[in-house]
């Protein structure tokens, strides 16, 4: 089962920084996810919300910022305001940190709300860096993920299925990605059982769970023989898959 530090170690340092990426390669991690938006001068930069405010002592839109702008605000979290690695990064900033230790990461694209003209500067990025092989691009908007195939369809990919999302029932998400031509399915662990999991098996799919923080959850999907969960506390999840 693949491990994926979500937002790096995310449960004990600040979420999309590099210090949340390094805590989790120093942990021993070996799959890592974040988020990508795009500023207004094109820079790919790392955070989760559309607005910095939730995150960062600031307000406003990312796509309305310039990286110079965005790199002023500080973190929300107060032990770790003025840690530099606390910044908002860039996407290449996060391949520097990652181009020499073999790390897969999800590379999530936040288009489901404000659509970004960011896939060729992802795919070239990732080509520059020699990277497709430890790559996997997520999105919950699937027309982003059409326009990512379009341009490089020997990534893989990843289909993002919420909860709520008006599929009616399991089959149709399996039919839907197959459809979509993805690597895997990334579910809400809201919408998971042994039956999703045996049926996108069966049909060549990964399935890849978010956002499995708890012990209980964590054993279940072992159980459900997923084949990866995002979790904001890995190493807690890699002693409950060693038992």
């Amino acid at each position: 089962m693949i491990i994926f530090a979500h937002r790096g170690a995310s449960g004990d340092y600040p979420e999309n920084t590099l210090l949340a990426f390094k805590k989790a390669i120093c942990l021993g991690m070996n799959a890592m996810e974040l988020d990508i938006h795009k500023c207004i001068d094109g820079n790919l930069v790392v955070i989760h919300d559309e607005d910095i405010e939730r995150t960062f002592k600031g307000k406003g839109l990312i796509k309305d910022y310039s990286l110079n702008q965005l790199k002023h605000f500080r973190c929300r979290n107060f032990e770790f305001i003025n840690n530099y690695d606390c910044k908002i990064p860039t996407l290449r900033e996060v391949f520097d940190l990652i181009k020499n230790k073999n790390i897969f990461l999800n590379i999530e694209a936040k288009t489901d709300l404000i659509h970004y003209d960011l896939e060729k500067d992802v795919i070239d990025l990732i080509n520059e860096y020699d990277l497709k092989d430890n790559i996997l691009i997520s999105s919950f908007n699937h027309d982003t993920i059409r326009n990512f195939k379009n341009i490089d369809k020997t990534i893989r990919y990843g289909a993002l299925y919420r909860s709520g999302d008006d599929y009616r029932g399991f089959g149709n998400i399996v039919e839907h990605a197959k459809n979509l031509g993805v690597y895997s399915i990334n579910l809400s662990g809201l919408l998971v059982n042994k039956d999703i999991v045996d049926l996108a098996h069966g049909n060549g799919l990964k399935v890849f769970v978010y956002t499995i923080n708890f012990p209980l959850a964590m054993r279940k999907m072992i159980e459900y023989n997923v084949d990866g969960v995002f979790t904001d506390y890995p190493d807690l999840m890699r002693e409950i898959l060693m038992e």
